[in-house]
């Protein structure tokens, strides 16, 4: 009887959520000659959203999600450019609910949820499961700790764990980022299973000092769980349109040459850069601890889920930085130690244009040697089906385990 509430509840609110993407279309977007790599800008707008960028170069075919409102001027730009149009979902809104239903419809299967990586948690569940692991090691030889940076605009916690096996050693420092774009709940397992590798396995406690940020915008990472599933940005309202257009992307907020590629200035778009840069406390932390640790930070990931990449500085120009040969070696190495449908680049080359004011690019600007996004692999979309999760995070952990190791060989 439980179980069947539960999952009238589930389905309900399913069916309740994501309305704003009513009529919503996604359209296939396949480059096929350098003309139109060149000319890719003329298909972007503040209300064009790609879950996938298009490369020419690696044969990806983009996914780019546009509203009403929008069609004929983007199958105008796809006849310009020679682009074929080729919708590939009708109806997000359809597509989303359909999603919503069959996963309501699989955990009522399982019963009460055991934190095993096989499923998407909520930020609570996160945060219980993170302080019962500090508790757990609190007596053991590895020192784990639960750091509470401060509060984010809708007043949660904002955490990260910092994870070592001595204390009295300075030792060089990896940093995990996760869920910067609050939609990629992939990513959050990944770092979580990342976590319990590192419990188990130990050896890279050895090399190095842990800090992993699971979740870096828990306001938006919420409100995809119980409003927009494709949300992007965080949920603050300090721009001049408040709590009309709220929330930053987290991901273009770094002072790193803020505002100009791939960023917008109005808080209506899902790529808003912030009023100013560091504008936004999700940003802000990762700057207390670059702060705080300075180039002891020796590798720097974040994960995302823009299309199954590896890639290194820079995004904001199309150009590697100084280090383009070690990232490159320890990414051919990353990449063959996770699967073959991951590819590798310089992440403005890779994704088709430049961004600005990312962490990567920040990190890397200020003497970070090793930076890199992995971009998890899509299954369908952004939604990943959660019977595929644990193959997923283990993938992820074996290019971080790789990275890390070869940041010490070399």
């Amino acid at each position: 009887m439980f179980l069947l509430l539960w999952f009238l509840v589930a389905l309900s609110v399913a069916l309740g959520r994501n309305e704003e993407y009513i009529g919503y279309r996604v359209y296939n977007v396949q480059l096929s000659n350098q003309h139109q790599v060149e000319n890719f800008r003329e298909l972007k707008s503040d209300l064009v959203d790609y879950w996938r960028r298009p490369s020419l170069e690696y044969g990806i075919v983009g996914l780019a999600m546009v509203p009403p409102s929008h069609f004929n001027w983007f199958e105008e730009q796809l006849l310009k450019l020679d682009i074929p149009k080729n919708v590939a979902i009708e109806d997000v809104y359809e597509y989303l609910k359909e999603k919503e239903q069959s996963a309501a419809i699989s955990r009522t299967e399982d019963g009460d949820r055991i934190f095993d990586y096989r499923a998407f948690y909520r930020y609570n569940e996160i945060l219980n499961y993170l302080r019962a692991l500090e508790e757990t090691y609190t007596n053991s030889t590895i020192n784990l700790q639960l750091v509470e940076y401060g509060r984010t605009d809708q007043d949660r916690p904002l955490v990260y764990l910092r994870i070592n096996n001595d204390t009295e050693v300075q030792k060089p420092i990896v940093v995990l980022e996760a869920a910067i774009n609050p939609r990629d709940w992939i990513t959050v397992p990944s770092a979580l299973y990342a976590v319990d590798r590192l419990l188990k396995g130990q050896e890279l406690l050895n090399g190095f000092d842990w800090i992993v940020i699971p979740v870096v915008n828990p306001d938006g990472y919420e409100y995809t769980h119980t409003n927009l599933r494709l949300w992007s940005k965080s949920r603050s309202t300090r721009s001049h349109l408040g709590s009309i257009c709220p929330g930053v992307n987290i991901n273009r907020n770094f002072d790193m040459d803020w505002l100009r590629f791939d960023s917008s200035s109005s808080p209506c778009s899902h790529l808003y850069g912030g009023i100013h840069p560091f504008s936004e406390i999700e940003s802000r932390l990762t700057r207390s601890l670059l702060e705080e640790y300075g180039t002891r930070i020796r590798l720097y990931v974040s994960l995302q889920n823009n299309g199954g990449y590896v890639t290194y500085p820079w995004l904001y120009e199309r150009a590697a930085s100084g280090m383009f040969r070690q990232h490159h070696l320890l990414g051919l190495d990353m990449v063959n130690a996770m699967n073959s449908t991951y590819l590798l680049g310089v992440g403005s080359l890779v994704l088709g244009d430049r961004a600005s004011g990312t962490s990567v690019d920040y990190m890397r600007n200020h003497n970070i040697l090793y930076t890199y996004n992995i971009d998890v692999v899509q299954r369908d979309g952004v939604i990943i089906p959660e019977e595929d999760i644990l193959e997923i995070v283990d993938h992820v952990w074996r290019g971080i385990e790789t990275a890390a190791n070869g940041v010490i060989v070399r």
